[in-house]
């Protein structure tokens, strides 16, 4: 990925650091999987798919599909809750692995609790 696409894809006042910084971390992921982890650093507490999509102004599966690739490689886990979405069904809290911690009492339905 070329410093001058990525442009795009942070905040207009993204200084270039920050920008190559989130390319050194996530180096493996391609770029809208990137906006999906950017994200997820934002929400220490978790966010349902619903969310994200309000974040990025779509209805359309284009960041849940992301969302699902970056579960699949283990970046982003089931947090074990659930929130009503709008529509008042419950919805997946999806959440960084290194946000899950006893204090906060998410564990993923995945994980053992010892």
């Amino acid at each position: 990925m070329e410093l001058d696409n990525l442009k795009t894809m942070f905040r207009r006042d993204a200084m270039d650091t920050s920008i190559q910084a989130a390319i050194s971390v996530y180096p493996e992921l391609r770029e809208l999987q990137i906006h999906v982890m950017l994200y997820a650093e934002t929400k220490p507490k978790g966010f349902t798919d619903e969310q994200m999509n309000q974040h990025f102004n779509t209805h359309r599966s284009t960041f849940r599909a992301r969302r699902a690739e970056l579960m699949h490689k283990g970046f982003i886990v089931d947090s074990g809750r659930r929130e009503k979405m709008t529509n008042g069904r419950n919805a997946t809290v999806w959440i960084l692995p290194k946000f899950i911690t006893p204090m906060h009492g998410l564990f993923p339905s995945s994980m053992e609790q010892s």
